[in-house]
């Protein structure tokens, strides 16, 4: 569904998606998409982060500033999350990464996190302040649309115990529930129309 392949860390190709287009941005950062004072991830950084390689990143850490962004704009953090990468994102988390930084399409570590079958990783993002109803700056989509897009049942009652709004809507109009609903996820239906009629 969401999976693809990231061609190079400096310039990282498109990641394509039957139920949503979401990949980590290739697009050079503004000035606003990086964090005060932050610094430019190094490659070798970026590259351990994205194969979950905790060891070596734990050793590069502190060196390093944890919420550097790389050329694309992303943080260790979003790069960890994104395949789900559990141990390397609870050692950035315990190492300070701040769980609400945006790329340049706005889009959170969470997001990442919440796009693949990562639920150990979610949870530690909740864990460590990582804001549900944030908004993405392509579409509009927060990470329980994400989640619910790609039929990740566990990950949707997640969000929605820690306050995730499920009727918000994209620039489309479209709700959660209409993308699990359009891409037959009839448990997350369940869920959110549960979680609806409260």
């Amino acid at each position: 569904m969401r999976r693809g392949v990231i061609a190079s860390l400096a310039v990282a190709a498109a990641l394509g998606g039957a139920a949503c287009d979401f990949a980590p941005s290739g697009a050079e950062p503004s000035p606003a998409g990086r964090a005060p004072g932050a610094g430019v991830l190094s490659d070798r950084l970026a590259e351990a982060a994205l194969a979950g390689n905790r060891r070596a990143v734990e050793a590069m850490l502190p060196d390093a500033d944890v919420n550097a962004k790389d050329t694309g704009g992303r943080t260790m953090l979003m790069l960890a999350a994104y395949d789900g990468h559990a141990d390397t994102v609870r050692l950035l988390c315990e190492s300070k990464a701040d769980p609400n930084l945006m790329d340049p399409s706005r889009r959170t570590a969470l997001m990442y996190a919440a796009s693949g079958p990562n639920a150990s990783t979610v949870e530690i993002l909740l864990a460590h302040g990582a804001q549900v109803n944030l908004i993405d700056g392509e579409e509009g989509w927060t990470a329980l649309m994400f989640a619910s897009a790609e039929g990740h049942a566990d990950i949707v009652r997640m969000l929605l115990a820690e306050g995730a709004d499920p009727d918000l809507m994209d620039i489309d109009g479209e709700s959660a529930l209409t993308f699990a609903s359009n891409n037959g996820h009839d448990s997350v239906v369940e869920i959110l129309s549960g979680s609806r009629a409260r």
